[in-house]
């Protein structure tokens, strides 16, 4: 809303506006929903049957959706069968995590296609280094699958940290406004990048168990710890994108000292390196083992080792805290727990961290939200990636090119 004189003016959307987002609430309920219909599709959209029409007629010739075929009918007039056209095109995800970059392509249905790690020595890796791993990767995929690039939408890259723009503020793996312009010039791929958390909890509102979820959040812990906040159904990203980073809010003013350079964050006490080391002490070093340690010590807890049961208590009972400090602040109707060491947890302690969360949340809140363990397992991340391209499709048909020209 502009000010002008004083006088409030607000802008009217454009006939082009309306189109745009007519064709985004046409194209985001095939996405989610294939197989559906043109019925189906005027009725979870209102839109009329006129309009509906119009837009699946240009989606058509765009080659983003196809029909085929009729769905079964209870009696009344068949429908027929609209659908993501799943070979139109392919798509990239590439996460950068903790000891890993996992990529993988998918069609547009998101079926995996072909996959590749590149392991990260020490947890640090500059910004020429994975632009150059993710680049070899997707060469030696696409060959594999006897493709070019100019078949690829778009790769999404989820990092770690704070994106704005091209720029990303990650301090724990050193990058202090690492600039990622270019990326993906050398395959000839736009790029789109994004917080990891987030794009994971994209992910999850698609096809895991946030659909549907109005008010929600996300966590993930592996060696350190994030959140995607849902919230009336939508990413919530904060004034420069930086919501979410839960792992370096506080739980103790002189507690352990953090990978970001300050004491006491969330990450410190929940992450797998704090499990370790209450099990066995900081002297035995887990580093590039941690995935190793937490099997043994899952393995001794359920042995019924002493010193497992504390470790695995109070990195519960820290996890619980830290969670309630989001049901108190945010009021989600449900809280999703993953990352790679996340869902080992809640495998095992679900029952327990819920009821730590209610034990130090407020009565009503913390009553009221249920956590549930991710449903897309240990490569959500690099699914979540994957959603990037397809999002800016759907929201301003960014690459629908790419998909006139793709071979079908």
């Amino acid at each position: 809303m502009n000010q002008t004189l004083g006088v409030a003016v607000v802008k009217k959307a454009s006939v082009k506006d309306v189109r745009r987002r007519n064709r985004a609430l046409i194209l985001r309920h095939v996405w989610l929903n294939s197989p559906t219909s043109r019925s189906e599709v005027g009725a979870a959209t209102g839109l009329s049957a006129a309009t509906v029409t119009n837009v699946m007629t240009e989606l058509l010739a765009e080659g983003a959706v196809r029909e085929g075929g009729f769905l079964e009918s209870d009696g009344g007039r068949r429908r027929a069968i609209v659908s993501v056209a799943e070979d139109a095109a392919l798509v990239v995800g590439a996460d950068v995590g903790e000891t890993r970059i996992g990529v993988k392509i998918f069609d547009l249905a998101f079926r995996p296609l072909a996959a590749r790690d590149y392991p990260i020595k020490g947890r640090r890796i500059g910004v020429a280094e994975a632009r150059a791993a993710i680049d070899a990767q997707v060469v030696s995929m696409l060959d594999e699958l006897g493709t070019g690039s100019s078949r690829v939408l778009g790769l999404g890259l989820g990092v770690p940290g704070i994106v704005q723009d091209q720029l990303v503020h990650a301090e724990v793996v050193g990058w202090h406004g690492a600039d990622f312009s270019g990326f993906g010039d050398e395959l000839g791929i736009p790029v789109y990048i994004d917080n990891g958390a987030k794009s994971t909890t994209q992910a999850e509102m698609w096809y895991g168990a946030a659909r549907g979820v109005e008010h929600g959040v996300m966590v993930l812990v592996g060696e350190g710890a994030g959140a995607g906040i849902i919230t009336d159904g939508r990413l919530y990203r904060g004034y420069s994108s930086s919501a979410g980073e839960w792992g370096h809010t506080k739980i103790s003013l002189d507690g352990p000292h953090c990978r970001c350079g300050r004491t006491g964050c969330v990450e410190t006490f929940v992450g797998a390196s704090a499990l370790l080391d209450q099990w066995r002490g900081p002297d035995e070093t887990w580093l590039g083992r941690e995935t190793e340690g937490v099997e043994a010590i899952l393995r001794a807890w359920r042995d019924g080792d002493p010193a497992a049961q504390r470790a695995i208590d109070a990195v519960v009972r820290h996890l619980g805290l830290a969670l309630s400090n989001l049901v108190n602040l945010y009021n989600p109707q449900k809280i999703i727990v993953g990352g790679w060491f996340g869902d080992r947890l809640a495998a095992e302690s679900l029952p327990s961290m819920q009821a730590a969360v209610r034990q130090f949340a407020l009565d009503q809140p913390g009553g009221e939200v249920v956590l549930a363990r991710s449903q897309l397992g240990p490569d959500a991340a690099v699914l979540g990636a994957a959603t990037l391209p397809i999002s800016r499709l759907i929201e301003d048909g960014a690459g629908a090119e790419r998909l006139r020209s793709s071979p079908h």
